[in-house]
């Protein structure tokens, strides 16, 4: 089933480099990108996402603060979230949207199992 993936990171070269790993695990899906959040909520409204890679660290909202917003509006999108900074404050709040935690370097073995975990049929996680 193809799907589609958005990556969101104020670094252009790191966006290439997120999109030939997806495309490289999975070649039917489609790959947009975004350079911020405000980009991001600009293209969904224009196009549906299945997944997102999201940076943590880009000026303006940070990755965390992205995902919260996605994940109010798009509760079913599937997240990643790429960082260096692997604080459990940081990890934890990643965890706690229900989104993966991708720390960099990528490692391509975890992005192609975040990548075959997003390919499964999502189950509505329950809020308590």
């Amino acid at each position: 089933m193809s799907k589609t993936v958005i990556v969101v990171d104020d670094s252009k070269l790191s966006r290439m480099h997120v999109r030939s790993l997806v495309l490289r695990h999975q070649p039917e899906w489609s790959v947009m990108e975004a350079a911020n959040g405000d980009e991001l909520f600009a293209k969904l409204g224009e196009n549906t996402v299945d997944v997102a890679i999201i940076d943590f660290n880009m000026p303006g909202d940070n990755g965390l603060e992205v995902a919260e917003k996605l994940r109010a509006r798009k509760p079913d999108v599937q997240m990643g979230i790429i960082t260096a900074n692997g604080q459990e404050s940081v990890v934890s709040g990643i965890r706690a949207l229900g989104a993966a935690f991708l720390p960099k370097p990528l490692d391509e073995e975890q992005v192609a199992r975040f990548l075959a975990a997003a390919a499964l049929p999502r189950r509505r996680a329950s809020r308590s």
